[in-house]
């Protein structure tokens, strides 16, 4: 991985619904590998909307109402800062993995119930940690581990384009172009407040 991304996945409502809630609309764009502005369905349930690091979508003013009835993992990742995953299910927070790539090395923070493969992946990572620094190499394998974990989870993985989930393309996305309700409005100024914080504040 390189650079900066980000992208949420809900499970437990369509395509429609989950782009409705965020105040998107469905364009006719499509794109054969992920990237900012694009969705998509996958098999295994999940519903994929990609959008940027920091983004107003990521804040848990948009995922926290948005899991009402559902499933919904947020993802983070800069390779210069922080790698975050963070999880709500049925209008209440669930997980949290984050990794500050300033901090130690092998430190996380976590609360939540974190789901079985977290254990996995993170003896997974101790290993490869430990290999590199007998190495002598300076590598920070854990920065990875928090969008490993959501990977896992949803099965949806940046890397690959939609052939590889047997569907022909993403779909594009963008803000909604009608005039936004008062009470909404408000609530889309928060967003923007809270994606304007440091980024070592996620809530």
């Amino acid at each position: 991985m390189a650079g900066s991304r980000g992208w949420l996945a809900v499970k437990g409502k369509d395509g429609p619904a989950v782009l409705a809630e965020l105040e998107l609309v469905r364009t006719e764009d499509t794109a054969s590998h992920p990237q900012r502005g694009m969705s998509i369905a996958l098999p295994s349930g999940w519903f994929v909307v990609i959008t940027r690091f920091a983004s107003p979508l990521l804040t848990e003013d948009s995922l926290l109402p948005l899991s009402q009835g559902c499933k919904v993992i947020g993802v983070q990742w800069d390779e210069a800062s922080v790698s975050v995953a963070t999880a709500y299910e049925n209008g209440k927070p669930a997980w949290h993995v984050e990794h500050n790539a300033e901090s130690a090395v092998r430190v996380l923070v976590t609360s939540g119930e974190l789901p079985p493969p977290f254990d996995v992946l993170h003896a997974r990572f101790e290993s490869e940690q430990d290999a590199a620094d007998e190495a002598g190499e300076d590598v920070d394998c854990f920065h990875a581990l928090p969008v490993e974990l959501a990977e896992t989870v949803t099965g949806f993985e940046y890397e690959f384009g939609a052939g590889a989930y047997g569907v022909p393309a993403f779909e594009g996305w963008k803000i909604g172009q009608e005039p936004i309700p008062r009470a909404t409005s408000r609530r889309l100024r928060r967003r923007m407040a809270r994606s304007a914080r440091p980024w070592w504040k996620f809530w």
